[in-house]
């Protein structure tokens, strides 16, 4: 009988205590419920998508805010509400035209350097005769003395290529841009086609023409703070190349940079140097070759 009463005033005990920490809770989310606003706040300039993410954590601990047909719906205690109504005068505002440039760059350098020694020199016990190219360029001297001859040929040559590429773009910031240009080459192909004629296989081939399209272009999404910008840039810039029928040849950036308006900034680039040597029987030979490519980009503000 005693351990029957000890456990029933053991359970009605936790019950009023569960029921008290309930009660509790309630008053709390009653008062917190009391303490928080709800206001839709029309937009006049901006997408709520855009400030959506500035706002967040300005909000209060139970505060939350959302987009709907070009209004922030936003639930949040009164103090910060009015807090948050100033930050959003001062965001709210006609956002900025702007000027965007993406300069693409390519320099290609080459040198070439020869020199050899050729001819034919005899003696008491006889001849030698050293062969050479039948290259007459470059700086050539021939000693002769009888029938001795000796000639030295020496060969030194460069050249450069610089390709330079501009597109610009007019956008209002925060807001996505494309533009691209480009043509279609054409391109010659060749395939062989297989067929069985009277138990043989006949190979014939067949050319025809392709074409193809080879593009430049860029996507820049551009956000200001002031006199400074920052960019989400994807740039892709596509060329033929000279030496291999169809190839193309693709340099692309993505990236994200940050400057000042009206300066050039740097989204990449790409270099590669080449070298090579040869050398025969008193003669040598020397190729070299540079590849330098970047790409840059310019904002600048439409007044």
């Amino acid at each position: 009988m005693t351990r029957s009463l000890l456990g029933n005033t053991v359970i009605s005990w936790a019950g009023r205590w569960l029921a008290g920490l309930i009660s509790v809770a309630l008053v709390s989310l009653t008062v917190q419920a009391q303490n928080t606003v709800l206001e839709v706040i029309p937009l006049r300039y901006r997408m709520a998508q855009e400030l959506i993410p500035i706002i967040q954590p300005m909000l209060a601990r139970e505060g939350s805010v959302s987009g709907f047909q070009g209004q922030l719906v936003v639930r949040t205690t009164p103090a910060n509400l009015e807090e948050i109504k100033r930050i959003l005068a001062s965001l709210d505002t006609a956002p900025r035209q702007l000027v965007i440039t993406v300069r693409q760059e390519s320099d290609v350098a080459r040198s070439t350097s020869n020199a050899e020694v050729s001819g034919s020199v005899g003696g008491d016990h006889g001849r030698v005769t050293i062969p050479g190219s039948s290259d007459t360029r470059g700086g050539n001297v021939v000693l002769r003395d009888g029938d001795d001859r000796l000639r030295v040929n020496v060969l030194e040559g460069s050249g450069s290529e610089r390709d330079r590429n501009e597109q610009s773009v007019r956008v209002m910031e925060g807001r996505e841009a494309f533009i691209s240009i480009g043509q279609s080459v054409p391109v010659r192909e060749r395939q062989v086609q297989r067929t069985v004629i009277g138990g043989r296989v006949v190979e014939q081939v067949v050319e025809g023409t392709q074409y193809r399209d080879v593009a430049s272009g860029f996507y820049v999404l551009p956000r200001l703070a002031g006199d400074r910008v920052t960019l989400d840039v994807s740039s892709q810039r596509e060329s033929l190349a000279r030496r291999s029928t169809g190839s193309v040849n693709v340099q692309s950036v993505v990236t994200t940079v940050s400057g000042r308006l009206g300066e050039w900034m740097e989204l990449g680039g790409v270099g590669q140097d080449a070298s090579g040597q040869q050398s025969v029987l008193l003669g040598r030979s020397v190729t070299s070759s540079r590849d330098s490519r970047r790409v840059l980009i310019k904002v600048e503000e439409v007044r």
